[in-house]
């Protein structure tokens, strides 16, 4: 199924992102960069495998074979042969896209894929929350970090000799940091019994959705909103639906920070993702950023550590073009 043309050979490409909803399908031109005109979406639903989609990409493309090489991002852990997609009964099979396309793919976790389109792309911050500009085109040491359906974690290193890596986490699978009596009782209530309990169990959509249905339960009311988008949508108008994303955004602060120190990433923080855009105006406030910084012996560092929202479209696709031009 190897694409012969001119345009193969000068350097195109399959790229692709592969998450709990849908697959998403493009095509890296000759240079190595994403085609937008290329972009299909693919509903998890309705396609029977990521071989399936590939297929009717080609189909939809009208094009008589698919460039051999090819880069995925994915939302799970980017090892071995077979790659299980989280908290989907999908699978990718490394050397089963290598014998349907030409060549070995690059695979690689969609939020490592996020961070090398924050370096690609030279993003602008849309906000900043706090310190100095983040700037992931001077050297140092950046997190990228992102609500979504989970939380996604990767860390993006520029070397003063111009070299550029990406360190992909499951840092969403790692245990929860409670960084106040506040929080820790949070966890307790919410997973009585479980431990440990895991960050993206609190720190993600299905997360805000448990938080608001416990404080309304605490609270004495009725369940109103039913999806994580039900909530964000009417906090400004919804007393329990705005105090359950201050209790994210004071949750997702108090993770970040820990991690943060962890990776020694001193020099930025850059938040994305869909449902941490959505609560943008409480991220911001300074009072719950305070669990950024904690009390511990590097508080005034983490004081110090820039901190922005920024936004790519198709970042994953664009992070994953990035990644397989830099040989990732």
């Amino acid at each position: 199924m190897r694409m012969h043309s001119v345009e193969a050979a000068a350097g195109a490409a399959v790229l692709g992102t592969i998450g709990r909803k849908r697959v998403q399908l493009a095509l890296a031109d000759g240079g190595g960069g994403l085609r937008p005109d290329t972009i299909r979406s693919y509903s998890a639903e309705e396609t029977i495998g990521v071989s399936g989609a590939l297929t009717t990409f080609q189909r939809d493309l009208s094009i008589p074979a698919l460039p051999a090489r090819s880069a995925i991002a994915v939302a799970g852990l980017a090892r071995g042969d077979a790659i299980s997609i989280t908290r989907t009964r999908w699978f990718l099979s490394r050397s089963g896209l290598q014998a349907m396309l030409g060549e070995a793919p690059l695979i690689l976790n969609d939020f490592a894929a996020e961070a090398w389109a924050m370096y690609g792309a030279d993003v602008r911050p849309l906000e900043s929350f706090a310190g100095a500009p983040v700037a992931v085109r001077q050297p140092g040491c950046y997190l990228v970090a992102g609500i979504t359906s989970g939380l996604g974690v990767a860390v993006f290193n520029h070397s003063p000799a111009g070299q550029v890596s990406v360190m992909p986490t499951e840092a969403g699978h790692g245990g929860f940091v409670a960084g106040s009596a506040a929080l820790a009782k949070l966890a307790a209530d919410l997973f009585p019994g479980r431990h440990p309990v895991l960050a993206e169990d609190i720190v993600s959509a299905p997360g805000l959705q448990a938080i608001y249905e416990l404080l309304v339960r605490q609270g004495g009311g009725m369940v109103r909103a039913r999806t994580p988008e039900d909530i964000t949508r009417s906090m400004t108008v919804d007393p329990m639906a705005r105090r359950a994303c201050e209790v994210l955004a004071e949750a997702f602060w108090s993770q970040i920070g820990n991690l943060v120190v962890t990776f020694g990433a001193w020099d930025g923080v850059v938040v994305t993702g869909g449902l941490a855009g959505a609560i943008r105006p409480i991220l911001r406030r300074p009072d719950l950023q305070a669990a950024f910084v904690g009390a511990g012996k590097y508080a005034r560092v983490l004081g110090t550590v820039p901190r922005c929202y920024g936004e790519l479209q198709h970042a994953a696709l664009i992070g994953a073009a990035e990644a397989l031009r830099h040989g990732a």
